[in-house]
């Protein structure tokens, strides 16, 4: 398969009052997208639970372009500015997923999948569960 995706997003300027501490920044615009190539599967199982078992899976690799360290231009009161930056977004990194899902009813399904990213300079995991409803 292969995937793309486009985010963006467009803070405006701000100045809270309150003397000292009150917190300014400029207005700025972040932009970020991502292409993924990779192999997706799925393959029903049969685990003598009478109900249909599907193990689905998906290895990738992702690019990133654009604003990958978010980041503000900030300053209290009348102080110096300062710069603060966000979690980076690694420009490459690999992806994964692996799920279970056990149809429950024919338009009802119980599944919990692992996903995961793993790049130079960060990693996000996680564990999710789901009850799906077609109707």
């Amino acid at each position: 398969f292969v995937g793309g995706a486009y985010v963006g997003i467009r803070r405006d300027a701000f100045a809270e009052t309150g003397g000292a501490a009150a917190l300014a920044s400029v207005a700025r615009d972040y932009d970020l997208g991502a292409a993924t190539v990779g192999v997706r599967a799925q393959t029903g199982l049969e685990l003598g639970l009478g109900l249909p078992v599907t193990l689905r899976g998906l290895v990738g690799y992702r690019r990133a372009f654009g604003d990958v360290v978010p980041t503000a231009l900030l300053r209290f009161g009348t102080g110096p500015a300062f710069l603060s930056a966000g979690v980076p977004i690694d420009r490459d990194a690999l992806v994964a997923q692996v799920g279970l899902d056990l149809a429950v009813a024919p338009n009802a399904s119980l599944g919990v999948a692992y996903t995961g990213q793993t790049g130079a300079r960060a990693q996000d995991q996680a564990v999710k569960g789901t009850f799906t409803l077609r109707f």
